[in-house]
């Protein structure tokens, strides 16, 4: 294949912004155009378009009003535009019918997958990356960028109800600083910051249970990783969540601090049920599954051409 880089800046400006220059007079002549929702170039070649979350719309008190009109006239030419929109979950699926009217029969699902890497690991890796985040007793562990949406606070307030059951219990909040206030951190809470993706199957495999209270999720990959490592999880009952963790995980409700602890406490309980559970559900997601379907879309929308 062949790589053409464009700078972010000229992919906004020209095809987001402006929405000029048709793709095929950069590139050359191709068959299809495959696009995510976050850059549209036109095109008059048969075209696809991924969409992973309607965030903008659902919550759109946690977006500028110049990101939510961009997304907007973004999404827009989604709609005219595509011959085909693949959907990372029925969850977003959803979305796209009940909040920009799509026609179901324009959108396919087709879930994203987990790389290689994220696998059970052994002790002795587990614990070098203990000692690397200076984690000196069992804990829970969750990732995600440090913002609202994503319900640190509460999760801190449910550890605090959890840690009366695991008095000896620490909690590590991965993710870079998002946007609003940081959650005041309280004693067994430590937030790390980003972590490198080499040291998260390590944390995965020696958490107790990787717990993700997030509000809305257009897929959440982070659970998966944590179910191919064996993790036992506990996720919100909320958008894709429950899809992508299927029968193996715990469900809670993510507005209750102390059905999130409940969910923590259950995890941990049954972890050892629950990782044969998480390695099972995570193994129907991979990307080559994921390739596979998408070529099928592929197929579909160039034989509808050739048929015109």
């Amino acid at each position: 294949p062949k790589i053409y880089p464009f700078p972010p800046t000229f992919m906004d400006l020209i095809w987001n912004s402006l929405h000029i220059l048709p793709v095929e007079k950069l590139i050359g002549d191709v068959d299809i155009v495959h696009t995510s929702d976050w850059t549209e170039p036109p095109s008059r070649l048969p075209k696809i378009t991924t969409v992973h979350d309607l965030i903008p719309f659902k919550f759109p008190q946690t977006t500028t009003e110049s990101i939510r009109n961009t997304h907007k006239k973004r999404l827009a030419w989604v709609m005219r535009e595509s011959d085909k929109i693949i959907a990372v979950s029925q969850s977003t699926k959803e979305d796209l019918i009940s909040v920009l009217k799509i026609p179901a029969d324009k959108i396919v699902v087709i879930p994203e997958g987990v790389e290689e890497r994220y696998s059970p690991q052994s002790i002795d890796i587990q614990e070098i990356i203990k000692n690397r985040y200076k984690i000196n007793e069992d804990f829970i562990f969750t990732l995600s960028t440090l913002e609202p949406r994503k319900n640190q606070a509460r999760l801190i307030k449910a550890f605090q109800l959890v840690k009366e059951t695991y008095p000896h219990l620490q909690l590590i909040i991965g993710g870079r600083t998002g946007w609003g206030e940081i959650p005041a951190a309280v004693e067994g809470v430590s937030m790390p910051g980003y972590i490198p993706d080499s040291d998260l199957p390590g944390l995965y495999s020696g958490c107790l249970a990787f717990v993700l209270p997030s509000i809305y999720e257009g897929f959440g990959l982070s659970p998966l990783q944590a179910m191919a490592c064996g993790a036992s999880v506990a996720v919100s009952n909320t958008s894709s969540l429950p899809e992508v963790v299927g029968e193996a995980g715990v469900l809670f409700d993510p507005e209750s601090v102390e059905s999130i602890a409940a969910g923590i406490i259950e995890a941990i309980k049954n972890r050892g049920k629950l990782k044969e559970k998480s390695l099972a559900q995570a193994s129907k997601f991979t990307w080559e599954k994921t390739a596979r379907e998408t070529y099928k879309v592929y197929q579909e929308v160039l034989a509808k051409k050739n048929n015109l």
